[in-house]
């Protein structure tokens, strides 16, 4: 199974935009979806390889007042949780960030070693990105 983590090329798109146009036409990155893909993420990725349902959509809001913005170490923070109601019966390998634009656009893509997912386990995703 491949690892790794990339911002994808629409990642890219959301940033630039966000960054350098007035009035942005992107909204910027508030939800998260979990899969159990295992294909090393590519820049072309717009979606999960094999997305999991989080009660019974493909996408789920950060934690409430998340994301935290670091502009003395430019850095952003955001938290995704999973309770214990949530994509239980998965072993779970991906995790990737998006915006809610009418078709929501994948900011990021990560695939990692698999988590098993069940009822006695809630599961807190914590993601640092930060610009060097």
């Amino acid at each position: 199974m491949a690892t790794g983590q990339v911002i994808t090329t629409n990642g890219k798109k959301i940033i630039l935009d966000r960054t350098y146009n007035a009035s942005p036409t992107r909204l910027a990155p508030s939800q998260f979806s979990v899969g159990t893909g295992t294909t090393t993420p590519s820049l072309a990725d717009t979606g999960m390889e094999t997305v999991v349902a989080i009660n019974g959509g493909n996408l789920k809001d950060f934690v409430s007042s998340y994301p935290v913005l670091d502009v003395t170490n430019l850095q952003a923070t955001i938290r995704c949780l999973l309770n214990s109601l949530e994509a239980n019966g998965n072993a779970l390998t991906e995790f990737g960030i998006f915006n809610k634009d009418g078709t929501p656009l994948m900011f990021n893509h990560t695939v990692f070693t698999s988590i098993t997912k069940n009822s006695s386990t809630e599961i807190s995703f914590v993601e640092k990105d930060k610009i060097v």
